[in-house]
């Protein structure tokens, strides 16, 4: 794929959220800068005759940070478009357990349509949790319909507290109106009155905002107001019928998780899944500066929430826990110039290092340097990357997924699949040149990411081939609404 081709790319779709591009360095001492090029065969992510040594940096130790460039080499006769990608992984072998402890607010959904074995799942869910805790850490637990009442104030879980929360769940009604801003709310107030820790808003709903916020936008400003706490949300969202975009909103906006629960009898699983990741926190409040050198301008950052600070790009990545990554996509233009290296940006993340006793006031930094190659032949430009390609083109599942789903929920469930099917023919199209120009060790990985996003497309697809009839029962879509809730999820994961 050359140059001129990008900017198609760039322009396709909204890129969601977390499978991303797949890394194959080992941890660093932090700080320390390998180039590509240099001797060392543990650097598998790099072309096997890399055109331009600045292209590429890995660095790093508890979150390793690779930085790329779309293209090496680009033309000095005429404007550029080329993409940025910062890969930040969190250490598989660091502390299977952080000793820095846990804040956790669980808010749960008891709305009418919550009654029966729906809102006892929750509950159960939530003890089980609650009885996984280490002595130490600190649970708070709200229960919402048209208002929020704390059930559980924020209590230090010790051998007594466990039992004391627990009972505390028996009398739990299901009844009335869903103000899912008001639990929101309530639960950052519990998180609030602890300091010092790693903070977490358990958020279920099964259904519609009925009251409070109800808009996706207002969403994301909360979402917002969680992250800049230095908290996130794990959203969880029950059978069919809840607001896919609102959850999704909320866990891309604070940085957190989504998950959908088809059957309400898994969430327990999804309640330790949950406990499970937090237990392995090995960073928080994650945050990349990309600053860029003179003459270089954004087009487009993909996935994240950022913000200006003059020529610097500022944007926060959250928690990690073990073996966790994420991803930063940026589309820039480079301008034409004399022929020579063309510095591109200064990368640097900070972040809070729980890894070490989880002392949370010590500081994590790492940085690297990214520049292009400007040649006055042509022919010389860089075909794209095969990293920053895979990543691009994940975006554009993503985008096919969510667009589906919007077709899908107007009753245009023909456009819906078209759409999926002329996504996956793009897919399979570009399947193998991408991986053609892969170094050996990762072409193998990066097959498999392209199988996740076929089969997701695939599944999609056979998710909305059987629209209901008219006069139909009204839950005879089920499975397209499932499917709808299906694909919102993998294209966060695809985005993320």
């Amino acid at each position: 794929m050359k140059v001129k081709s990008l900017a198609a790319l760039a322009a396709l779709g909204m890129c969601l959220s977390s499978v991303t591009v797949w890394s194959l360095t080992k941890p660093r001492p932090e700080g320390e800068l390998t180039e590509v090029g240099a001797e060392d065969p543990t650097l598998v992510n790099q072309p096997t005759s890399p055109s331009h040594p600045g292209a590429q940096f890995t660095t790093g130790k508890t979150l390793m940070m690779e930085g790329r460039v779309g293209h090496a080499k680009l033309s000095s006769e005429k404007d550029n478009q080329t993409m940025l990608l910062v890969n930040v992984t969190a250490d598989s072998a660091g502390a299977t357990n952080t000793a820095s402890p846990l804040n956790l607010a669980i808010v749960v959904d008891r709305s009418g349509s919550m009654k029966g074995k729906r809102l006892q799942n929750a509950l159960d869910g939530a003890r089980g949790m609650v009885r996984r805790l280490r002595d130490g850490d600190v649970v708070s637990v709200v229960a919402y319909n048209q208002t929020a009442e704390v059930l559980v104030p924020p209590t230090t879980i010790d051998s007594f507290a466990r039992d004391r929360v627990s009972a505390a769940l028996a009398s739990v009604v299901a009844q009335g109106d869903t103000c899912i801003s008001c639990g929101i709310d309530e639960g950052m107030a519990q998180l609030r009155q602890r300091s010092g820790m790693i903070d977490r808003v358990l958020l279920l709903s099964d259904g519609e905002a009925t009251a409070g916020v109800r808009d996706v936008e207002g969403f994301r400003a909360i979402g917002s107001r969680i992250r800049n706490m230095g908290a996130s949300i794990s959203s969880v969202g029950v059978d069919v019928d809840y607001n896919e975009r609102v959850m999704n909103t909320l866990a891309v906006e604070s940085n957190g998780r989504h998950h959908f629960v088809e059957n309400a009898a898994d969430l327990p699983r999804v309640f330790d899944q949950e406990l499970d990741t937090l237990q392995k926190s090995l960073a928080k409040n994650a945050e990349v500066v990309v600053d860029l050198m003179p003459g270089i301008e954004v087009e487009r950052v993909f996935d994240r929430t950022f913000r200006r600070e003059g020529r610097k790009l500022v944007v926060p990545l959250g928690g990690f826990s073990a073996g966790e990554e994420k991803t930063l996509l940026i589309s820039v233009r480079v301008p034409r110039g004399a022929a020579g290296e063309r510095p591109i940006a200064d990368v640097h993340m900070t972040y809070d290092d729980l890894s070490s006793g989880g002392v949370l006031g010590q500081k994590g930094d790492c940085q690297g340097k990214l520049s292009a190659l400007l040649t006055v032949n042509p022919a010389d430009a860089s075909e794209l990357d095969p990293f920053v390609s895979t990543r691009m083109l994940r975006s554009q599942t993503a985008a096919a997924l969510t667009e589906a789903n919007e077709l899908f929920a107007t009753g245009r469930s023909e456009e819906a699949r078209r759409k999926l099917g002329a996504r996956l023919d793009e897919l399979k199209k570009e399947r193998a040149a991408t991986i053609a120009r892969a170094p050996s060790p990762a072409k193998a990985k990066l097959d498999a990411d392209f199988e996740k996003q076929s089969s997701a497309l695939g599944e999609a697809n056979d998710g909305f081939a059987t629209p209901p009839a008219a006069g139909a029962a009204p839950d005879s879509d089920r499975k397209g609404r499932a499917q709808v809730r299906t694909n919102a999820t993998k294209a966060l994961d695809f985005g993320f």
